[in-house]
């Protein structure tokens, strides 16, 4: 017996399994950017940039109350439960029994009991005490499974911060997506009427012989096409407004009627910091998840290895048992049983180095999943950063259209007034110009889109 414990000392720091390193960052990792976006931090709260407070008040609002999130804490506390049992099951294990049987031997049995003297085959038994055990974690089973609770904890916590990313840039992007169907609305409309003017003057043309039928009848086609444009825009609008009711986790009665109110589309940023192009590894949290799932991965390995071992316990029972009640207390009705353990799977068929292979193709599986975390962040990240600066300038080129259309609108409205041209070359530049704001506001809704999608890219949105 005093060996027993310097074996223990000897074989406690043998932890089967491979010893997890973090994977090194990739070269492409540590390559500077393909784009050529404005270096600095990134903006992790990027959505105040955009200066709309109801913005920021549906994404405060989701990040209290939305269901996907909710869902994502539930995996969590799920995980950290699941790491404190495990932490748990590295401790000595102390449990209380009691019982009270009624015992009845037999006659024909081992002992010849109906022939000793004083001793009744039927009797009633109390017992009461305590079981202890106590597994020595020889092979490092009980660290390894500590090892793989605990990543799959940290999993579980960057899932959620995934979640998080997400669902702030699925808020603002409805959001946007509202916004420009209600700007869509209004050019729409207008352009309608002005279509439906440029319809009139035709046929008052035609009346006068100085127009064709074929006139007409553009004219008037025009004129239908941008009236169908009013209500497709409407719908968009409306179906924006309660799917941003279900991502904060309301009723569409309770803001979908607030929303629907016209209201003017945000102006997005001229300018975004991307960062350093390695900083994703770190900011990322489906990167980080894929990390830790690796973790995990590659400790279970280990577990799986410890089943081909003996395992070995300290055992222990402590008790009092009687035949009645008033000696159960006795010193002589006291138990006593102590001592070691062990169990060892001789043969099991394969059994064991079948799930030895398993695991390690899971952790081999769960590596292949991580390189294409990364890769997936780094084309995400170059393609995000790409449409945001040709956003950037499309908007800028709409814009100066639209000026220009403006100048030459105000330019027809003053040879009207004039009488130098008629009123059929002014409705003319009307509609141009209708034309030229309606596209303008389409590139200012692009780029919102576009900068949303680089800051979810770039791992904004969670701090």
């Amino acid at each position: 017996m005093p060996r027993l414990p310097l074996l223990a000392l000897v074989l406690a720091g043998c932890t089967v399994g491979p010893d997890y390193q973090r994977p090194a960052p990739t070269a492409a990792s540590q390559a500077p950017w393909l784009e050529p976006g404005t270096p600095g931090a990134v903006d992790l709260a990027w959505w105040d940039g955009f200066g709309d407070p109801q913005l920021a008040a549906l994404v405060d609002r989701a990040l209290a109350s939305a269901p996907d999130l909710r869902e994502a804490e539930a995996r969590l506390a799920e995980a950290r439960a699941n790491r404190d049992a495990v932490a748990g099951g590295r401790l000595p294990s102390l449990e209380a029994k009691g019982s009270v049987t009624e015992n009845r031997l037999s006659e024909n049995g081992q002992l010849p009991i109906g022939n000793i003297p004083g001793v009744d085959r039927e009797f009633r038994l109390f017992d009461l005490g305590f079981d202890a055990s106590w597994e020595l974690d020889f092979w490092g089973r009980r660290t390894r499974q500590t090892e793989a609770a605990n990543a799959r904890a940290e999993a579980a916590l960057f899932g959620r911060r995934d979640v998080m990313l997400t669902l702030i840039g699925e808020v603002a992007r409805s959001y946007f997506d509202l916004r420009a169907a209600q700007a869509d609305a209004a050019s729409a409309q207008a352009l309608a009427g002005s279509d439906a003017e440029l319809a009139r003057l035709t046929r008052l043309r035609l009346d006068a012989g100085e127009a064709s039928r074929l006139d007409l009848e553009r004219a008037e086609g025009a004129a239908r096409t941008s009236a169908a444009a009013v209500p497709d825009a409407e719908a968009r609008g409306a179906a924006a407004a309660y799917r941003i009711a279900a991502l904060v986790g309301a009723p569409p009665e309770e803001i979908a009627p607030a929303l629907r109110k016209p209201a003017p589309l945000p102006a997005s940023p001229d300018r975004i910091l991307i960062g350093v192009r390695s900083e994703l590894l770190e900011r990322r949290p489906d990167i980080r998840r894929a990390e830790r799932e690796l973790a995990a991965a590659t400790a279970d390995i280990g577990v799986a290895t410890a089943d081909l071992f003996p395992r070995f316990s300290l055992i222990g029972s402590l008790g009092q048992q009687a035949r009645t009640p008033g000696d159960l207390f006795s010193g002589d009705s006291t138990r006593l049983q102590i001592g070691p353990s062990f169990s060892w799977p001789i043969f099991s068929g394969g059994t064991i180095r079948a799930q030895i292979r398993a695991a390690d193709a899971r952790a081999q599986g769960a590596a292949a999943r991580y390189e294409k975390a990364v890769l997936g962040a780094l084309s995400d990240s170059e393609a995000a950063i790409n449409r945001f600066l040709n956003a950037r300038t499309a908007e800028a080129e709409a814009g100066a259209a639209a000026e220009r259309e403006r100048a030459a609108f105000a330019l027809a409205d003053k040879r009207a007034t004039s009488g130098e041209d008629d009123r059929l070359t002014l409705a003319r530049a009307r509609q141009s110009l209708l034309g030229a704001e309606r596209r303008a506001d389409q590139a200012k809704a692009a780029k919102g889109q576009a900068a949303i999608a680089l800051y979810k890219a770039l791992g904004g949105g969670w701090r």
